[in-house]
């Protein structure tokens, strides 16, 4: 059934007529799986080591899965091809096996399973190294190998997506048997079965499996014909059907949350694959196959902790929560990802994988200082990938916290962890010293001059980097911002004949922070500290504000609006973008050395404040619910905001192309998805 869909090949040194033998092939699941584990604990030479004792498929796999962990944690080519080539090797084998397995379905010695057809775990390994294989290609500097990437992405949603209905099948027979228990056609074997209860969690009864570029595989299928259970649960009779499920769970979430997060840019690029995501189904098989104290459900866990942490949290428009359901997947579900990241470390206590985590979590909660604290520590994870994001992540959060000596010295030590955004991490450190001359030139002169100096020399230095690295054989979108910012510069610093250092327009952080979306972490008081930094630009201190041009003080003004917007002073921030930026010509940002992510990006800050200011979400973070009496008025205000952010939304959805367009995408995807979720409720609910 399943060899036409994989491109392995039909003989390999590793194949053989011998058929698979039940208890080997438990031992050699079990005995990878537990290798591969320790690198989620630090401990990466003991898991090369361990998975390079033997050479089942799921020793392949593992080995695999520690260089695929290499690769995306820290996006260094030399590491992805090495990751590329044991993921081909791996693929190969699990078909090989998977061969063997099909041709000895009747033998007595091999593994038979209630639930999957025979050869399936094999298959599912297949579509895991398909799927680690895709994000390594689309990852890749060369077109050609993202292009691959996405035909591997392909086949991996074919196979995974006839395992699950392997478990959709299993369970309609089951439930099935549990109804017609007492019918005398049912032979002794299937009673048994009848018997035994269903078990359905309420976090995943609405769960359907859809087939690909289709709606759900049974029209009938109900939340009591989907495998739902725990590891402890009767269902499963063996460890291998635990991998398939768990593993299967996982890889298929993970599959259908990346195609849902896909940029409007990016939307060509799926016709090649021809399917589409579904958030709320890969969110919920995520969170079930995070139940498995395994490989797939620690991965499973990683993969929800930096879904929420970092990308929820980087969106400005989601769902809303669902009111009373910590089950909820979303809103933010903060119980039930506290007790997540608990059980991880304590599972994985040695791993600084997990404290990253933990800093995240705090500062999506508003808790900058202690997410900056966590992430000073002394231990230092051996996989040097990991200690890049600590110290990338540190960076980020004293950027935040305005502690610019900090940062600059944080993004300098990224620079010479991981060269993936070299340009990026010189240019902020460079203008975290062009904020502390700023601070410092009224008061202490010459300590102001050291740090103009050392801003020169590191801005100066971040083009050199420019360009080295590429994401689908395009340069890097911050790659351009900093060779344009610092050109931007140079010309009006010969224009206006002034240093350098002076010709630097509005607060270079303030803007960065805003790109990186750090108001949403900030307390009042932190995004206050914000507001004051940034009036620099207009106060007495700054000798060229009146030399600046419409475009730069555009700039100033959506990043006032975005600070005000995060302080809840929405009828400001709205003013200010509609007199400050829609009344001006969107050619004014058009050009050489030109912000012309400007005009796009204000259309989604005034959506952002719309949604914002509807009753749901005010009632949602700490403000009143609507009275009885005002529910009709509250219902049509809320009507009239969404459709009204619905409007700005598609406005910047449709909008040329432009610098910032791939990372504010992003946030446009997820809120055009979030209000059509909003309707397709609300209009349940007239009806």
């Amino acid at each position: 059934m399943f060899g036409s869909w994989f491109g392995g090949k039909k003989s390999s040194p590793n194949g053989s007529t011998q058929s698979l033998d039940a208890r080997s092939e438990l031992q050699d699941l079990e005995d990878a799986l537990r290798a591969a584990e320790l690198i989620l604990n630090d401990d990466v030479d003991g898991a090369e080591d361990s998975l390079s004792v033997r050479n089942s498929a799921f020793h392949l796999l593992g080995r695999a899965v520690v260089m695929f962990i290499r690769a995306t944690l820290g996006f260094e080519q030399d590491i992805m091809r090495q990751a590329a080539d044991r993921l081909n090797e791996a693929e190969n084998k699990a078909y090989s096996d998977q061969q063997r397995a099909k041709n000895s379905a009747q033998s007595s010695d091999t593994y038979h399973s209630e639930i999957y057809e025979p050869g399936t775990e094999f298959v599912l390994c297949q579509a895991m190294a398909q799927l680690m294989c895709a994000v390594v290609g689309v990852l890749n500097e060369s077109l050609t190998e993202s292009i691959k990437g996405f035909y591997k992405l392909r086949k991996a949603y074919f196979a995974l997506d006839a395992v699950l209905k392997m478990e959709v099948k299993f369970m309609q027979s089951r439930r099935a048997g549990v109804i017609n228990s007492s019918s005398s056609t049912l032979s002794n074997k299937e009673a048994k079965v009848s018997v035994e209860p269903v078990k359905v969690s309420e976090d995943l009864s609405n769960l359907n499996i859809a087939g690909p570029g289709s709606g759900p595989v049974s029209s009938s299928t109900s939340a009591a014909e989907l495998i739902n259970h725990d590891e402890g649960s009767d269902i499963f009779k063996n460890e291998i059907d635990v991998f398939v499920h768990s593993g299967a769970s996982f890889c298929y979430g993970v599959l259908l949350l990346l195609i849902s997060m896909v940029p409007p840019a990016f939307s060509r690029l799926l016709s090649i694959v021809g399917f589409h995501g579904d958030k709320d189904r890969a969110l919920r098989l995520l969170w079930q196959a995070s139940k498995f104290h395994n490989l797939p459900g620690a991965i499973a866990a990683l993969t929800l902790l930096g879904y929420y942490n970092a990308f929820v949290r980087y969106c400005d428009i989601m769902p809303d929560a669902i009111p009373g359901k910590d089950g909820d997947i979303q809103g933010y579900p903060q119980e039930r990802l506290e007790a997540l990241l608990t059980r991880m470390r304590t599972r994985f206590p040695k791993s600084q994988l997990w404290l990253l985590e933990e800093s995240r979590m705090k500062g999506a909660n508003h808790r900058l200082d202690l997410a900056l604290e966590i992430l000073c520590t002394k231990e230092h994870s051996p996989l040097k990938q990991v200690e890049a994001l600590k110290i990338f992540e540190k960076s980020l959060n004293a950027m935040y916290l305005h502690r610019y000596q900090e940062c600059a010295e944080a993004f300098v030590e990224c620079a010479d962890l991981n060269s993936w955004s070299r340009s990026l991490y010189y240019y902020i450190a460079g203008a975290c010293h062009i904020s502390l001359y700023r601070e410092l030139a009224a008061t202490d002169p010459e300590k102001a001059e050291e740090h103009a100096d050392t801003a020169v020399k590191l801005l100066h230095k971040a083009p050199q980097f420019a360009g080295t690295k590429k994401f689908m054989a395009r340069q890097l979108p911050f790659d351009i911002f900093v060779v344009r910012k610092i050109a931007k510069w140079e010309a009006r610093a010969k224009e206006w004949n002034v240093r350098f250092v002076d010709a630097v327009g509005v607060d270079p952080i303030e803007e960065m922070i805003f790109l990186w979306n750090g108001h949403s972490r900030m307390t009042q008081a932190q995004l206050q500290e914000s507001l004051d930094r940034m009036s620099w630009s207009e106060s007495d201190a700054n000798k060229t504000w009146s030399r600046e041009g419409t475009e730069e003080k555009g700039i100033y003004q959506l990043l006032r609006a975005a600070v005000l917007r995060s302080m809840r002073r929405h009828e400001e921030a709205k003013e200010i973008i509609r007199t400050s930026i829609f009344t001006l010509d969107r050619s004014v940002f058009k050009g050489r050395h030109k912000d012309d992510w400007v005009y796009p990006v204000a259309y989604f800050e005034m959506a952002a404040n719309l949604w914002m200011e509807r009753p749901t979400y005010i009632a949602q973070h700490g403000g009143p619910a609507p009275g009885s009496s005002k529910v009709e008025d509250a219902a049509n205000s809320e009507r009239e905001k969404v459709q009204e952010c619905k409007d700005y939304l598609q406005k910047a959805a449709r909008w040329e192309s432009y610098e910032q367009e791939a990372r504010f995408g992003l946030k446009v995807t997820a809120a055009l998805e979030a209000v059509a979720k909003w309707e397709s409720q609300h209009s349940t609910s007239v009806e």
